[in-house]
């Protein structure tokens, strides 16, 4: 596994919504989890974990299993990657093209 040097973590934690921790474990997770799963895998408090939880389902990245305390990734989702590279094949392109 490569080794991503400070430089490039610097620039990852300014220009992504969440720091490197937090989407290096998104990409871990299991397609059904809970805030606790996130704060451990991160290494996070968990308050922390539940606002990025929040942040996830604002920005449609993650859905809330209705009547349980957990969270699903959409099924095209299951890496932050392929979260950000649908965003730029439906908004981003678009946008440039207008």
């Amino acid at each position: 596994m490569a080794r991503i040097s400070k430089e490039l973590l610097e620039i990852i934690n300014m220009s992504m919504p969440f720091p490197a921790n937090v989407l290096r474990a998104y990409s871990r997770m299991e397609m059904v989890f809970t805030s606790g799963d996130l704060a451990r895998e991160a290494e996070i408090p968990r308050s922390t974990a539940k606002y990025y939880v929040r942040k996830m389902i604002e920005m449609h990245m993650i859905s809330k299993v209705p009547y349980r305390k957990k969270y699903q990734k959409y099924a095209n989702a299951k890496n932050f990657s392929d979260w950000l590279q649908d965003l730029i094949r439906l908004a981003i392109r678009p946008l440039e093209e207008q």
